[in-house]
């Protein structure tokens, strides 16, 4: 059943409007008509299924709505990405989004080659966020991923601030000889730092631990930061999240 971002001022009892570009796609891309069954979210941690009782060009009416599971994760994951160049960057966002991601932080290395430009950070911004709409719908999520503007590696640690006792914090290391443990306690936030092309710098990897940051190893081979995104994704889920796995040796 299609999903649909509605305004969550928009829902009233058993009943929601879809406005806007939400209503154009709706009636001029999927060519849904009254009677039709449709899944809406409010990007709040809300969803409802429900049927179209009115189809118009600015707005369709969806009446009887019944709430949904949220399908989020019991835990809050937050990437810091060196970014990629190249369109990778917007792939993590789609991919982290289904992986269940609720934060994404870009970040500038020392290696990273893309560099924010005043003039075009706020269409970026913009658009990302679109990314990030489109993804949660597909996936059915309740809640779209926040992504904030890049930022230097050095001012995101800065504001970190120390570990909370229900945090914790990885740092993704390629080929690491000696793996420490984890603590795999319940956690309510996991932070999850994925270096750029061309890895960590060794200043930035001390930086990284010296804020509390373990080394988490992700196989003998050399991963692009896009696959090291998803890996690393896939492993905090299993450990913390819903994807319903045990723990793995490290």
């Amino acid at each position: 059943m299609p999903q649909f971002l509605v305004d969550p001022c928009d829902v009233a009892g058993d009943r929601a409007r879809v406005r806007g570009s939400e209503c154009r796609h709706l009636k001029t891309v999927l060519r849904l008509e009254a009677g039709d069954g449709v899944t809406l979210f409010d990007g709040r941690d809300r969803r409802w299924t429900g049927r179209l009782t009115t189809v118009a060009d600015t707005e369709a009416v969806v009446d009887d709505l019944r709430p949904e599971p949220p399908n989020e994760p019991p835990v809050a994951v937050e990437l810091l990405q060196g970014v990629p160049k190249g369109d990778r960057w917007e792939w993590i966002l789609e991919k982290g989004c289904e992986l269940g991601a609720s934060r994404f932080r870009p970040v500038i290395t020392r290696r990273t080659v893309y560099r924010p430009r005043a003039g075009r950070l706020a269409g970026q911004l913009d658009r990302w966020h679109r990314r990030l709409v489109a993804a949660a719908k597909q996936c059915e999520r309740a809640r779209v991923p926040e992504v904030a503007a890049p930022e230097p590696l050095a001012a995101v640690l800065d504001g970190l601030g120390p570990v909370q006792p229900s945090e914790r914090r990885v740092v993704c290391v390629e080929r690491l000889d000696t793996p420490r443990p984890l603590a795999l306690e319940p956690a309510a936030l996991v932070r999850v730092a994925v270096g750029p092309e061309g890895g960590w710098a060794d200043d930035e990897l001390a930086a990284l631990e010296a804020a509390g940051f373990t080394p988490l190893g992700l196989g003998p081979r050399v991963l692009r930061a896009d696959t090291a995104a998803v890996a690393a994704l896939v492993r905090i889920q299993a450990l913390w999240g819903d994807l319903e796995a045990g723990p793995a040796p490290w």
